[in-house]
């Protein structure tokens, strides 16, 4: 049997869309694209073919209904194709202490949003900073 892929990020994801809803963008060098999930550590987002992995590329991350975003570099670490095309995983290589925050506080928010138990703010912000459970 074929191991599983490994889990690289040590923060837990986020899926980014819910009942039909998408919350957060990427927008670099190739376009916009939806974000898959999101994290403290990186993204995923799905794309028809590889993208380049050499090097680190300039981002911006815009949640839907907030002006503003979160720019700094990230970099694609796996591509796992399917019969739909691929998702791309990325992990951020540079992002500021105020970028880092705002997106703390987004992923914070966006659980408090999509929770199906009752949740506080506190507990939404340990979810998003805690270890990854995937």
């Amino acid at each position: 049997m074929k191991p599983g892929p490994v889990e690289r990020r040590s923060s837990q994801r986020i899926v980014t869309h819910q009942l039909g809803q998408n919350r957060f963008w990427l927008s670099w060098y190739a376009g916009r694209v939806l974000l898959e999930n999101l994290s403290i550590g990186g993204f995923s987002m799905s794309l028809s073919t590889p993208p380049a992995s050499h090097r680190p590329f300039e981002f911006l991350v815009e949640r839907d209904g907030i002006l503003g975003g979160v720019s700094g570099l990230a970099q694609v670490v796996n591509y796992n194709s399917h019969v739909n095309g691929g998702l791309a995983g990325c992990r951020f290589v540079s992002l500021s202490d105020e970028a880092s925050d705002r997106l703390t506080d987004w992923l914070a928010g966006h659980v408090l949003d999509v929770a199906a138990v009752p949740v506080s703010d506190v507990e939404a912000e340990d979810i998003v900073l805690g270890p990854s459970i995937v």
